[in-house]
């Protein structure tokens, strides 16, 4: 009898963000992909540039979708596209509804809809 090894792993959309940064600064973007219905993984890592670690994350999601977060910009992008051409690239110190908008963007290119005015 054989056993069969599987990986359970959720498919999410990956989210990283640097060392240097309080969660509490970005916990909008991770309500706007929970309120669509998305899983996400959020990851601490040493990287500091939004784009660089966006893609990372997008390459590392099953989804292929990744937020990178660093101390001032918020990048969202897609495995299929160039690591210094995010999707939607935004300033962290946006109000609310902005960073709220882009973590749903994050949910809704999963989902394939429309994506909301950022």
């Amino acid at each position: 009898m054989s056993i069969k090894s599987y990986d359970l792993d959720t498919p999410s959309v990956y989210v990283f963000h640097c060392n240097d940064i309080d969660i509490e600064k970005f916990k909008e973007v991770l309500w706007g992909i929970e309120e669509e219905g998305i899983p996400y993984k959020l990851e601490s890592t040493t990287m500091e540039i939004s784009n660089e670690l966006s893609h990372k994350a997008a390459l590392k999601s099953k989804l292929g979708v990744g937020i990178g977060i660093s101390k001032d910009k918020i990048s969202l992008t897609t495995n299929k596209l160039d690591k210094n051409k995010p999707l939607i690239s935004i300033e962290l110190n946006q109000d609310y509804t902005r960073l709220r908008n882009l973590g749903s963007n994050g949910a809704r290119l999963v989902k394939g809809i429309e994506l909301k005015y950022i």
